[in-house]
């Protein structure tokens, strides 16, 4: 099925600054504000990307369903980076155990958990260095103004402390682990 005509406009707010670069085959968009800068290229593009008057502009005349469900991604992608150089993402992620005490560490761009179903050896999970990471207690907080970044993090977090394969217990009696709480 065809779709006439699909537009959305985002505007920008007066403490954000943004610049839409041409380059070959899509476009290139900089947000700058109070947080930082974030930079995203989008290629490949059937969709019409414009920038005036601080308001992006984002159409699909005649498109099919993929060319439809695109102008709403780009519109949730330049979104979410004006959100993030504006206000930040903090995502949370809670220490559960019941059997060991497991500790979690911050160390230069690795987070360790030791301990955790009593394993001698720790877990080590690499992450991106323009995300902040601080523990207090049995939480772990991420923050940063990359959604994908500090989303990642997180769901690396849990995704690392699951038993899996010859490993693997009764969920409803083993429920250690790390687990995102709060997105």
């Amino acid at each position: 099925m065809k779709h006439y005509a699909i537009e959305r406009i985002i505007e920008v707010p007066e403490n954000v600054t943004a610049k839409l670069t041409p380059i070959r085959g899509g476009k290139t968009v900089q947000i700058k504000g109070p947080k930082g800068k974030l930079v995203r290229t989008f290629e490949r593009l059937k969709v019409y990307i414009s920038l005036s008057n601080k308001k992006f502009l984002i159409q699909s005349f005649f498109g099919n369903k993929a060319e439809a469900s695109m102008v709403g991604t780009i519109t949730g992608h330049i979104s979410n980076m004006i959100k993030g150089v504006t206000e930040g993402f903090t995502y949370k992620v809670r220490v559960i155990t019941s059997h060991f005490p497991a500790t979690v560490e911050v160390q230069k761009n690795t987070v360790f958990v030791k301990n955790l179903y009593g394993r001698r050896d720790p877990i080590r999970i690499p992450y991106d260095k323009s995300v902040a990471i601080t523990v207090k207690g049995d939480m772990v907080s991420m923050t940063g103004i990359d959604i994908e970044k500090v989303s990642q993090t997180a769901a690396r977090l849990a995704e690392a402390t699951r038993l899996r394969g010859r490993q693997s217990k009764d969920p409803t009696v083993f429920q250690d682990g790390l687990y995102v709480v709060y997105p």
